[in-house]
């Protein structure tokens, strides 16, 4: 009996002991390493650190606008960019657009002026049979039409088809290889009024479109329309109007453009844009003196007649104000000086909610935001 109570005595330490090891290790396991505390106090300070330049707390999404309102902006002004380039392309060029011995005339001089510079060879009554200069050939034909000059350069080879009065009525562009490798790329057909013996109506030809473009008596393009080719089948793809004022300044670009979803065109979706022009405060541009001094126009661009952008000259150059409308709800209105970004204000329904001002002569440029709270005006 004394034996086993003996025994019961020994478990009893065991187990007491084992309770306190237990206990020793888990203080030992909760005490930090000053190393430790060390890091983690860095860590804060480095946290600390990063608040100062930039608080969540403080965040209040300002620059969501910002961002959409650059991204918005440069969309816009590549659309713009787009359709004034377009634009310069429906402009005639100077060998349409005169008739009669004026064209005929400046047409021999050319021919006479490039043979000078170049190597000319001449044929029976010493007429001109072709020329040489560099890598580029000039060579006239006279036909019972008219007159026909074939220029070519390498590859490249342009064809100027004109009548017995000198006036261009075709011009043909071709890719030629070799003999066996010649490919027409475009055509390229003028019909001029018989009161004016200008433009009034021209055609371009190629493999996938064909474009009819009409214009008025100052040789303005008035109306286009463009079609395509597919699977034996004809569809407009875009229609284009441009209107002037008396003095033949641009006041409206309508473009139209027509998208198909099915096999047959019949049902096309039409996304428009417009753009619409005023002049308040432009000069003359026959003054080349002071061409330098012009004022920009006024304009406005909508897209499906839902206003986008705008801006508005003042009366001193380089002085304006830009609208950017992102939706029904939020616009940005940007003041400019000296072609210099000065200041933006934020506008919700139109309320104005944010000002941002920008301080001149940079890199010294600073920023100031101002939140109208309340929606104040």
């Amino acid at each position: 009996m004394a034996g086993f109570f003996y025994s019961k005595r020994n478990i009893f330490l065991l187990i007491l002991s084992a309770f306190f090891l237990l206990a020793l290790f888990s203080c030992k396991k909760n005490e930090k390493n000053p190393a430790e505390v060390v890091s983690l106090s860095e860590d804060n300070n480095s946290d600390e650190e990063l608040y100062i330049f930039y608080s969540p707390a403080e965040d209040d999404a300002s620059w969501v606008e910002e961002l959409l309102m650059r991204l918005e902006e440069e969309r816009i002004a590549q659309e713009l960019a787009d359709m004034e380039t377009s634009f310069s392309e429906y402009q005639l060029e100077e060998e349409a657009g005169e008739a009669g011995d004026e064209a005929g005339e400046s047409l021999e001089e050319a021919l006479e002026s490039q043979a000078g510079e170049g190597r000319a060879f001449t044929g029976k009554n010493d007429q001109m049979r072709f020329f040489e200069y560099k890598n580029e050939t000039l060579s006239p034909q006279f036909t019972d039409e008219g007159l026909v000059v074939i220029h070519s350069a390498d590859e490249n080879v342009m064809r100027f088809f004109y009548d017995s009065e000198y006036r261009l009525t075709k011009k043909e562009e071709w890719k030629i290889r070799s003999a066996s490798d010649a490919k027409k790329l475009k055509t390229e057909l003028f019909v001029y009024s018989p009161e004016s013996r200008k433009v009034i109506n021209k055609e371009i030809i190629t493999e996938a479109f064909d474009e009819l473009i009409s214009y008025n008596e100052k040789s303005s393009p008035l109306f286009s329309k463009k079609y395509a080719f597919n699977d034996d089948r004809k569809y407009i793809v875009q229609e284009r109007k441009w209107k002037y004022n008396s003095e033949n300044q641009l006041l409206e670009d309508l473009q139209k453009e027509y998208s198909y979803k099915d096999s047959n065109y019949n049902k096309p979706e039409i996304f428009t844009k417009r753009y619409e022009y005023s002049y308040p405060y432009v000069k003359s541009a026959g003054d080349a003196n002071e061409s330098n001094n012009i004022i920009p126009p006024d304009y406005k661009f909508y897209e499906n007649d839902i206003l986008k952008m705008q801006n508005i000259y003042s009366a001193e150059k380089g002085t304006y104000i830009s609208w950017v409308y992102f939706d029904e709800n939020l616009s940005v209105k940007t003041y400019y000086e000296e072609e210099v970004r000065v200041r933006d204000e934020y506008y919700n329904q139109g309320r104005l909610f944010r000002t941002k001002i920008y301080k001149k002569n940079p890199p010294e440029a600073e920023e100031e935001k101002l939140i109208h709270k309340g929606g104040e005006e």
